[in-house]
């Protein structure tokens, strides 16, 4: 008999803990998505250009110059080991493929400019899978909240 209760102890204790944890992630989107207004940074955009062939650290400070120089561009980025060039911009002031048209093509260095394939587009935002339990709670959740 003593071991029958032991297991229902255990057995209501992990399905406390658990409830407790859904609960308190529940709050926490809630908390997150209640009144949430535009995000401050909606119109800032990153790019990406991959080089085709070593860059010295001396030209890619030159390239990344010029391209801040450039209307609406934010910052630059250069990972000079593996050959990558990022950049933030403002979409409503410049695009993506202009700026790689004035900075980057006219440098004289082969590159590619990155672009997203039509599947990962379709998925829409990387970080948050809207098919995946989260995704699907948190738009419940922000539906009752708001």
């Amino acid at each position: 008999m003593k071991f029958g209760k032991k297991w229902k102890i255990a057995i209501f204790s992990v399905l406390g803990a658990a409830f407790l944890l859904f609960a308190t992630l529940v709050v926490h989107i809630a908390v997150m998505v209640h009144q949430r207004g535009p995000l401050a940074f909606a119109t800032i955009q990153m790019a990406r250009s991959d080089f085709q062939a070593p860059v010295d650290s001396a030209r890619a400070q030159e390239i990344q110059k010029h391209i801040l120089t450039l209307k609406g561009v934010k910052s630059t980025y250069c990972n000079l080991k593996d050959g990558i060039l990022i950049y933030t911009f403002d979409n409503r002031i410049n695009t993506a493929q202009q700026i790689y048209d004035e900075a980057i093509k006219t440098s004289g260095i082969p590159s590619v400019r990155y672009t997203v394939s039509k599947k990962d587009l379709a998925r829409g935002c990387p970080v948050m899978n809207n098919s995946s339990f989260y995704g699907k709670l948190t738009a419940i959740i922000s539906k009752v909240v708001n």
